[in-house]
């Protein structure tokens, strides 16, 4: 009896530790775009800089796959998107259909200047979003909307009040609003005419769909399932 109940202990030690390996946790990386020179850029993964050529790729699997003079696209578990200078972005480390009971897609936001800023693209385009929890929707210039190509005169003419008062409004629907790893569908959005800001507002249409944790200084949205 003795010898049957050690080796059953030593068997359910094994199957424990290969359980345990199996199920690694699905960690965020860190990334911040710190400089472009040419198609040399250095990233900051983690808070590990990183000297990267195209092609090159990060002992954590990111890979640098394209430089623009402002913005680079990175591939990470055959996601690819495209981060300007500056800003953090956060990656989740697993495999694609590895787990079915994943966590929900999040994205972290740290703060600029004491307001919360991020990279995003709207309709597959790099923007820059400022978080506002006091805009009724996602919120850019006219300038903004004509480089996304956004023809935002077929949108609903209206009136909203601003910091500078009352403006005219075209109120329109965007196909794709991504952040970190959030990428929501159908988002009522405002192209407000005098409004020069370059950056996008990241209002309460996009807002209401996800849930708003603050940890330490950090801003974390997760989507909604």
């Amino acid at each position: 009896m003795l010898k049957v109940y050690r080796y059953t202990l030593m068997q359910g030690v094994f199957i424990m530790t290969s359980l345990l390996l199996l199920l690694k946790p699905v960690l965020a990386i860190d990334v911040v775009v710190m400089a472009i020179f040419g198609e040399t850029v250095i990233l900051k993964v983690d808070g590990t800089q990183h000297k990267l050529k195209i092609g090159d790729k990060t002992p954590e699997g990111i890979t640098l796959s394209k430089v623009d003079s402002d913005q680079v696209e990175l591939k990470i578990n055959n996601k690819v998107s495209m981060h300007q200078l500056g800003g953090h972005v956060s990656f989740s480390n697993q495999r694609s259909g590895a787990n079915k009971d994943k966590k929900p897609a999040e994205a972290k936001i740290w703060p600029q200047n004491d307001m919360y800023v991020t990279h995003g693209s709207i309709n597959k385009r790099s923007v820059m979003f400022m978080v506002d929890t006091g805009a009724t929707w996602v919120a850019m210039s006219e300038a903004v909307a004509k480089r996304l190509g956004i023809n935002y005169y077929r949108g609903t003419p209206g009136y909203a009040g601003t910091a500078s008062g009352v403006a005219a409004i075209y109120k329109v629907n965007l196909d794709k609003v991504k952040v970190g790893e959030i990428e929501l569908r159908n988002v009522q959005a405002a192209v407000i005419s005098g409004y020069r800001s370059p950056q996008v507002l990241l209002g309460n249409s996009f807002l209401k769909r996800v849930e708003i944790q603050r940890t330490k200084q950090v801003m974390i949205l997760k989507k909604k399932y």
